[in-house]
């Protein structure tokens, strides 16, 4: 939409364009970040990979230290990892030392040591309150009436902490810093135009995630559209997804519903059949006033070693 806002609608469809013979830049999904006396931790999706079997669990209790008595059994000691293995399952994040250690030996069950050691744990970045509205009386225009006063929930960002993402492309400035910049003024999202959702832009020039291509990639996007993996060799959940069409002035009165996609989530492990310039697809999702909106889908691969054999 800052494509649109800024350059116009024939611009927008010549880079729409672009898209289907090679993509003009990838990025990724947004990850949360913590600021602490100017040093930043980052943090990215926890990679998906084989999960570790009960044969792992037993090896596991002879290399690290757990809290048990003289008196618990091995069966005890078993059942309390597996109650902590099943927490490791559920944690969404890992910070970037972690992820990019991952890369370089993919094991869950080495992952899964670092928790144990307390090297990481999910950040809390976010916290939740109550927030005072009120309805309108749409034929007086008043809160008066119909009116009334209610709350509704919503997530703040707790203090020193925000967002951040990985956007690949080889010239910045030919659109994509002004569109940037644009944003940054205007906001995204919903109750932009009450002061919410506003954000401030700082770019940082790194390749800390580039490597060698690999045979298989960890995404850090949801991504859709690559027919051909490996399945016994790739570890990934799908997710649907519905949307809405952004609700621009033109689209009043319209089914701004979007198609739902079924998406691979980001920390995905994909092990494709064959190396390709790019993974995924942009999705058309809907027609409406005209027009054809799609929606992205193409994965934002970091590459990683196989640390591990896929014996079943």
């Amino acid at each position: 939409w800052g494509i649109r806002t800024l350059f116009g609608e024939v611009k927008l469809l010549s880079i729409l364009e672009e898209f289907q013979s090679k993509p003009p830049f990838i990025v990724s999904s947004a990850f949360p970040f913590k600021k602490t006396d100017e040093k930043y931790t980052y943090y990215l999706p926890k990679p998906i990979m084989k999960p570790i079997g009960f044969t792992d669990l037993e090896k596991l209790i002879e290399t690290i230290k757990l809290e048990r008595e003289l008196y618990h059994s091995k069966k005890f000691v078993i059942v309390q990892l597996a109650s902590r293995y099943k927490k490791f399952r559920k944690l969404r994040w890992v910070p970037f030392n972690i992820f990019k250690k991952t890369t370089r030996n993919l094991s869950e069950k080495e992952l899964f040591r670092d928790y144990l050691e307390g090297w990481f744990k999910n950040p809390n970045y976010a916290e939740i309150g109550a927030t005072q509205r009120n309805s309108i009386d749409r034929l007086v225009t008043s809160t008066s009436g119909s009116g009334e006063t209610f709350y509704s929930v919503e997530s703040f960002f707790r203090e020193d902490h925000g967002l951040y993402f990985f956007l690949k492309t080889n010239n910045m400035d030919e659109y994509l810093l002004s569109v940037l910049k644009f944003l940054e003024d205007s906001g995204i999202g919903p109750n932009a135009r009450t002061g919410k959702n506003w954000f401030t832009v700082d770019i940082n020039e790194t390749s800390l995630l580039d490597g060698a291509e690999t045979e298989s990639f960890i995404t850090l996007s949801r991504c859709v559209g690559i027919d051909t993996i490996d399945t016994s060799k790739s570890f990934y959940r799908i997710v649907p997804v519905r949307s809405k069409v952004e609700s621009r002035q033109e689209f009043a009165g319209q089914d701004i519903w979007k198609d739902k996609v079924m998406y691979f989530e980001e920390g995905s492990t994909i092990k494709p059949d064959k190396k390709v310039d790019f993974y995924g697809s942009l999705v058309p999702v809907k027609k409406i006033a005209g027009k054809t909106i799609y929606q992205y889908g193409y994965a934002y691969p970091v590459w990683v070693h196989q640390g591990v054999k896929y014996e079943m």
